[in-house]
């Protein structure tokens, strides 16, 4: 920060962004964040490897090696939902020992805006908001994938790929489908039985094939197999036990029929939505699909994105309850109380992912709700520390103190 005499008797303070204080709290910040979230991955990562090791047997060194691949990998699946929260923890844990050491007396009686003295949070907010990106986005896709491959640890036997899924129903806009999806690539289906209803939900065209493969366009081509379609007199009575009413079947080498199924959904179905590329995610959240995950799909697609301003807010709630609770000292009651905040802070954000990954909120607020809630009572927080300094809602440095030797 910098310091210069105004006219009225009182040193004036000026941000400076990289200056000695922003760089010495943004260390601090930084530090206990990593030493927070070091602590919360020692005791996911025990709590999750822990089962597992009974799957690695044979040389002690093999399995070693194998462990520890699986523990670097496991990281950037479980790390991710522990970032925002270790921000805060980190912010609140460097704040509340800045008060301890008489240092955040120090600045306040310099003058410095509490406005200012949120800047260096704001930039360790940044700081894990891109990291937080780097490992959600694309680390956790590239890692799981790693473990699908290689069938490592659980997560790569039970998301195993290569083993059939049996079969899968699923809706159609005009009809149900049965099939065993071989997920590729290439995709291909297995057994597969189509059912088409008209517009009044009459049963008209059953399609049955050894396998199916996917043209594009909504275009699949169906392998040897039957088929039986109704006779437009009377397509509302399916059923025959007369002898001359009996319904054939038409055999094929190929037939081409419409369904509108998305392959890549299939390629990914049963897949979480978290660990999908971010390509594949985007394509996917816009797609037509009859099932539930559409809502999964593009509830992770806002809160990949909401999640960084989220941290950031986090970093900022931090910084503003500790000049709020934490000015003079830390009692325990206070720090009950703030950290409480953060956690309830925690929650709302995973209630509300949740609440959008089901349907019962849209995508859109499932993604950034809780992020722009918590910029709303960081502000207030804010308004709160200003007024307290005597600022209101001017954003100036320091309140025009009248200097007593003037005339």
């Amino acid at each position: 920060m910098t310091l210069m005499k105004s006219q009225g008797g009182a040193r004036a303070v000026y941000l400076s962004p990289l200056g000695l204080y922003s760089r010495y709290m943004l260390g601090a910040y930084l530090r206990h964040i990593m030493m927070v979230s070091a602590a919360l991955m020692t005791i996911a990562l025990t709590i999750d490897l822990w089962p597992q090791v009974a799957l690695f047997s044979g040389d002690p060194l093999h399995v070693v090696w194998d462990i520890a691949r699986l523990t670097v990998l496991r990281l950037p699946d479980l790390l991710p939902p522990f970032i925002p929260f270790a921000t805060f923890l980190g912010v609140v844990w460097s704040e509340s020992a800045f008060t301890e050491s008489r240092e955040r007396l120090l600045i306040w009686n310099s003058g410095r805006s509490p406005i200012f003295c949120l800047v260096p949070a704001l930039m360790a907010g940044l700081v894990m908001a891109v990291a937080l990106f780097v490992v959600d986005a694309w680390a956790r896709p590239a890692a799981i994938h790693v473990q699908i491959e290689e069938r490592l640890g659980r997560e790569g036997i039970r998301l195993d790929r290569a083993q059939g899924g049996g079969n899968h129903w699923i809706a159609l806009p005009d009809g149900l489908l049965r099939a065993e999806i071989e997920y590729g690539p290439p995709l291909k289906l297995h057994n597969v039985t189509v059912y088409k209803m008209d517009s009044d939900g009459h049963l008209f065209e059953v399609d049955t094939a050894a396998t199916a493969l996917p043209l594009g366009g909504g275009n699949w081509r169906l392998e040897h197999g039957r088929y039986w379609h109704a006779t437009s007199a009377d397509r509302g009575n399916v059923l025959s036990t007369a002898a001359a009413g009996e319904e054939v079947e038409t055999p094929f080498a190929t037939r081409q029929v419409t369904m509108v199924l998305d392959p890549l959904w299939l390629h990914n179905l049963g897949l979480s939505p978290q660990y999908l590329r971010l390509g594949e995610l985007r394509q996917l959240a816009g797609a037509q699909i009859m099932s539930r995950d559409l809502s999964g799909y593009r509830t992770r697609l806002q809160i990949v994105f909401g999640e960084t301003l989220f941290t950031c807010a986090m970093a900022l709630l931090g910084a503003a309850l500790s000049m709020i609770y934490f000015a003079y000292q830390t009692g325990w009651l206070a720090l009950v109380t703030v950290l409480l905040a953060g956690y309830l802070a925690h929650f709302s954000s995973k209630a509300f992912s949740l609440m959008g990954e089901f349907g019962y909120i849209a995508p859109f607020l499932a993604g950034w709700l809780a992020p722009l809630l918590l910029i709303a009572a960081v502000l207030r927080a804010l308004f709160m520390i200003q007024k307290r300094r005597g600022l209101g809602a001017r954003l100036v440095d320091t309140p025009n103190y009248t200097d007593a030797t003037s005339g």
